[in-house]
Parts: structure tokens; C-alpha cells; sequence
């Protein structure tokens, strides 16, 4: 039996997962109104959180046939 999952179910049953393993449970210290922290650091930090994302998202496997998100009408 297979399940036929277009994008939008798709993103539903994979959001917890990956979202899940992704974000923090708690915001960074650095994010707080408070945070002393040099720009070049915080720049650096939020570098490293887009590149771990990235490869989260790119151990996702979508198969060819997956929904596209246009669709190009005559």
C-alpha cells in the first residue's frame, strides 16, 4: 500500500520531525533584548544555525513525483 502525499500533506507530516530537531526548545541567550553580544558573533552564530538547517532539509527525501509548488496554466 502506498500513500500518495501532495506537498502540503507532505510538510504536515514532516514539520514536527524535522522542525522538532531543528529548533531549540528554548531561545538562544543571544536573542534576548539584553544580549551584549558582538554583531560579528551574532552574524557568525546565525550563519552556522542556516547552515545546520540546510542540512537537516537536505536529508529529506522527496520523491520526483511530489507536488510541485506552481502550476503553469495555458
Amino acid at each position: 500500500m502506498s500513500a500518495k502525499f501532495n506537498r502540503r500533506k507532505l510538510a504536515a507530516a514532516l514539520a514536527p520531525a524535522v522542525l522538532g530537531s531543528v529548533l531549540p526548545a528554548q531561545p538562544p541567550a543571544s536573542s534576548t533584548a539584553e544580549s551584549t553580544a558582538d554583531p560579528a558573533e551574532e552574524l557568525r552564530l546565525a550563519r552556522e544555525r542556516i547552515r545546520n538547517n540546510a542540512g537537516v532539509l537536505a536529508k529529506v527525501k522527496l520523491a520526483m513525483a511530489t507536488e510541485p509548488a506552481f502550476q503553469f496554466k495555458a
